[in-house]
């Protein structure tokens, strides 16, 4: 089989000689795994810079039997990107270029291999943002971004991905160019993970950059009771544009990576909800009357970022939540669950109560605005009785995420990781729907085989 794949990818480097294609063996080991730390196998990879050479890779690949892989930036949670035995790596790295922007029009055209940063620092100038801002927005590519219909810090008010989306120009398995407007292909395409067919470029939707924006940190007592807080300030009438949840042990965590203890204010136990607001200047004004009134009238410890530079040492709080727990352990399982937003007080309990049960060290943030949570545990590989109880801790995870109106995914996609619990959120019939989606776009399963829904009924049947 290995002498078999050799010879596919030789035959398919002779016929595209004018596109790079990497086949030794530290491409394939850079390229085969993402930031699950899972790894898989490829024949090479494959570097594209334009729509005719993505084309001509996939057409010859497909006629070769030689699955692809699409990737970004490999910043995913859920193994969509790792490679399988004899596949093709097909990196973007090389068309990530801003195609057209209209002004008139509020909407800019990109290759899929930007970076989300890149694509918000190109219209900063031109006073434009790009809503959907994952926390690895430095890192991650648009076309991933769509790949997973990725939402990020601002989804409370402004929603995720497949919002802002408004046409998709891609490749299907044969090698046609198409370019498919909202709804459509283009709905199928958005959260497929790579699985239909191959994004080269997207039409997006973007905003003026508001007149205004404050920012502020607010802490709480317990996990439960900061939720209920959050939920609570809503009904008073506060707005905000970004409402996140911290519990207490992730920012003290992230307060020692960035060495501002001190923002904490001795108050370590506390859980804390991490808000902005925005608008014209009276707009935001007044948004942070009401939200200094009601601290003071709950008693609450509230700090306050006003001007730009305050805003981003708040802003790299956030975001610096992932790197701040890959320092707590040699590795960590990253789930990312959507509840009911009226589940959420008790389910940062529970998640916490099922974690202790397993004796493993868990850590709870996300988006509270829209039900959204990430789950971290921290574990180390080679400790197999640890990782068999991280395995226990992620299904009774999920049985309890859907028993209580869940779904097993926010923003992370189900790629290789949550495959196996894929029956508790579908029904037989829903899965077999699924499957048919796939054999009618990709009937040879040339893209990303072995993710989501590919021969979903062979593994839950």
């Amino acid at each position: 089989m290995i002498d078999e794949s050799r010879m596919r990818v030789k035959e398919l480097k002779r016929r595209i000689r004018n596109v790079t294609l990497h086949t030794e063996d530290y491409y394939r080991i850079a390229y085969g795994y993402d930031a699950t730390g899972i790894r898989g196998s490829c024949v090479g990879v494959a570097f594209p810079e334009s729509e005719c050479d993505l084309a001509l890779i996939i057409k010859n690949a497909n006629s070769l039997g030689i699955p692809i892989i699409p990737r970004g930036a490999g910043t995913g949670f859920s193994g969509g990107s790792v490679p399988v035995d004899g596949s093709l790596v097909v990196s973007t790295e090389k068309i990530r270029r801003v195609l057209s922007f209209d002004r008139e029009m509020n909407e800019v055209e990109v290759e899929s291999g930007i970076v989300n940063g890149k694509l918000q620092d190109y219209l900063k100038p031109f006073g434009f943002f790009y809503p959907p801002d994952p926390a690895s927005y430095k890192v991650s590519t648009i076309g991933g971004n769509i790949a997973e219909n990725a939402g990020g810090p601002r989804a409370y008010k402004y929603g995720v991905t497949r919002r802002y989306v408004r046409s998709l120009k891609w490749i299907t398995s044969t090698g046609e160019y198409l370019e498919s407007q909202q709804g459509g292909p283009t709905a199928f395409l958005i959260g497929s993970e790579g699985t239909l067919g191959f994004i080269y470029s997207a039409r997006l939707a973007v905003f003026p950059i508001p007149k205004a924006r404050k920012t502020f940190l607010l802490g709480a007592s317990g996990d439960g009771d900061t939720m209920n807080l959050a939920s609570d300030l809503l009904h008073s009438g506060f707005r905000p544009s970004v409402l996140e949840f911290i519990d207490s042990k992730t920012i003290r965590c992230v307060a020692e990576y960035l060495g501002i203890l001190s923002i904490l204010e001795n108050r370590g136990d506390s859980s804390y909800l991490f808000l902005e607001v925005e608008g014209t200047e009276i707009e935001t004004d007044e948004q942070q009357r009401h939200l200094n009134d009601y601290c003071e009238c709950h008693g609450l410890t509230l700090t306050t970022a006003e001007k730009e530079e305050d805003r981003e040492i708040l802003w790299e709080l956030r975001r610096s939540i992932s790197p701040s727990l890959a320092r707590r352990s040699i590795t960590k399982v990253n789930e990312d669950i959507a509840l009911p937003l009226g589940k959420l007080p008790e389910a940062v309990v529970r998640i916490h109560e099922l974690a202790r049960d397993k004796r493993l060290d868990c850590y709870i943030f996300g988006h509270c605005g829209d039900g959204n949570l990430h789950i971290n545990i921290m574990t180390d590989r080679r400790n197999k009785k640890e990782m068999e109880r991280a395995g226990e801790f992620v299904e009774n995870l999920f049985l309890y995420v859907i028993a209580a109106g869940g779904t097993l995914s926010g923003e992370h996609g189900v790629g290789i990781t949550k495959r196996p619990f894929l029956s508790l959120a579908f029904s037989p019939g829903e899965l077999r729907l699924q499957e048919k989606i796939k054999g009618v776009i990709d009937p040879g399963s040339t893209f990303n085989p072995g993710k989501y829904f590919d021969n979903i009924m062979e593994e839950v049947g």
